[in-house]
C-alpha cells in the first residue's frame, strides 16, 4: 500500500527519523536492538553505543519510582516479547542513563527480529504533563484552603456580631433596666422630700442627674456596640440614625431593603467610621451616603468635598474595617474623589463568603 506514492516502509522511515517520535526496539534476546535520536534523547545518551546492545530491563526498567527494585518478571516490555500481545500504558517510569526516572506513556508491540520474538515501541515523555498536573492539584488544594479560611474569618465575624447583639441585649434587659428603675425610684423619693426639704433633697437631685448621665452614656455605649435600630429596623433605618447627627450635612440614597446581619452591620460600621474621619479631618460641607446592590454585592459609598487625601494605612478604623469586610469575601477602597474630596467604597458579597473576590475599585 501506498500514500502519495510514498510506501509504508518510506512513511515508517520518515516518522522515525523526525525526531517527533521516540522508538525504541527489543530484540529476540531482551537487549535493546535500535533507539531513534528522541529516543536518545529523552533517556540520556549522548550516543547509539551506548544504549544499543545492552539488556533492555536492566537498563531502562530496573526500578521503580521509590527505588525499589523492579523484577524482569514483572517487566510489562519484556511480556510483549513473550507472549506475543501488544500493550499500552498511559504512565510508566523508565530510568534515565543517569539514574533519574522518566515518566513515559507508551505503546509496544509484537515484532519479528533475526534473533527472535522482539518488541517496538513507541514513546512520550510525560514529564511536563505531569508538572502540569501537579500544578493544577496545588492550585486546587491552595484554592481549597484559602475557601475555607475566608469561610472560617466569615464564621468569626458573624459570631462576634452575634455576640454583640447579646451583649447589647444584655445591656438593655440588664444594667440599662436597673438604671431605668433607679431614675424612677429617685424622682419618687425627691418628690416625698418635698420641694423646701434641705436635708436629702440635694443629694438625691445629685444621684438622679448621675443616674441619668449613666443611662445616657449607657444607651450611647450600647448603640457604638451595636445599634438596636438595626436588628430591629434594618440598615436603611440605622443609616439615617447615624447620618441626622453627622456633621457636615450628608445626602442618603440608601437601598430600602434587608440583608444578612453580618453585611448589615458591616455596612453601617463603614458608613459609620467614614462620617466620623469626614467629621474629624475632611474639612468637608457636606457628604453623600449611597447603598445599592449591584450585581451579588451590596456596595456601600461614602463622598465629601473636603480636602482629599485621605491615607488608610494610618488609621485603625478603616483597616480594621478592610480586615472584616475581606474576612467576608468583600473588599474597600479609598482614594479621592473628583472633583475634589474623598471616596470610601466598599463591597460585600450578599452570598456567604467562601471564595475570593476582586476587591472593591
Amino acid at each position: 500500500m501506498s500514500a502519495g506514492g510514498w510506501s509504508a516502509e518510506q512513511v515508517a522511515e520518515a516518522l522515525i527519523r523526525s525526531g517527533e517520535l521516540a522508538l525504541y526496539l527489543i530484540d529476540g534476546e531482551g537487549r535493546t536492538a535500535f533507539a531513534n535520536a528522541e529516543a536518545l534523547r529523552l533517556l540520556g545518551y549522548d550516543e547509539p553505543a551506548a544504549l544499543i546492545g545492552r539488556p533492555s530491563h536492566e537498563t531502562i526498567h530496573y526500578k521503580r519510582p521509590d527505588g525499589a527494585p523492579f523484577p524482569a518478571a514483572e517487566c510489562p516490555l519484556l511480556a510483549v516479547r513473550l507472549q506475543g500481545r501488544g500493550d499500552r500504558r498511559d504512565r510508566d517510569w523508565w530510568v534515565r542513563r543517569d539514574g533519574s526516572m522518566l515518566p513515559v506513556s507508551y505503546h509496544a508491540a509484537p515484532i519479528s527480529t533475526a534473533t527472535g520474538p522482539g518488541v517496538a515501541v513507541m514513546f512520550r515523555d510525560l514529564t511536563a504533563t505531569l508538572r502540569a498536573e501537579d500544578e493544577r492539584r496545588r492550585h486546587e488544594v491552595e484554592q481549597a484552603l484559602l475557601a475555607e479560611v475566608r469561610a472560617s474569618r466569615a464564621r468569626i465575624v458573624e459570631a462576634a456580631d452575634a455576640e454583640r447583639r447579646r451583649l447589647v441585649r444584655d445591656i438593655h434587659d440588664g444594667a440599662q433596666q436597673h438604671l431605668v428603675q433607679a431614675v424612677i425610684s429617685l424622682q419618687l423619693a425627691r418628690g416625698a422630700a418635698g420641694p423646701g426639704d434641705a436635708g436629702p433633697a440635694p443629694l438625691i437631685d445629685e444621684a438622679l442627674e448621675a443616674t441619668r448621665r449613666a443611662t445616657a452614656e449607657l444607651r450611647e455605649l450600647a448603640a457604638g456596640i451595636h445599634p438596636a435600630i438595626l436588628v430591629h429596623r434594618g440598615l436603611a433605618a440605622a443609616v439615617r440614625g447615624v447620618t441626622a447627627r453627622s456633621r457636615p450635612p450628608v445626602e442618603l440614597d440608601v437601598v430600602e431593603a434587608r440583608f444578612p446581619p453580618s453585611v448589615e452591620s458591616t455596612a453601617y460600621f463603614v458608613v459609620a467610621e467614614a462620617l466620623t474621619n469626614v467629621s474629624k479631618y475632611a474639612e468637608a460641607s457636606r457628604a453623600r451616603v449611597r447603598v445599592a446592590v449591584e450585581g451579588d454585592d451590596l456596595v456601600v459609598e461614602v463622598r465629601d468635598d473636603g480636602r482629599g487625601g485621605a491615607d488608610p494605612a494610618r488609621g485603625t478604623g478603616l483597616r480594621g474595617l478592610r480586615d472584616r469586610l475581606e474576612a467576608l469575601g468583600g473588599g474597600l477602597a479609598v482614594g479621592d474623589a473628583e472633583p475634589r474630596g474623598t471616596l470610601v467604597r466598599a463591597r460585600l458579597p450578599l452570598t456567604p463568603a467562601g471564595g475570593p473576590g476582586p476587591a472593591a475599585t
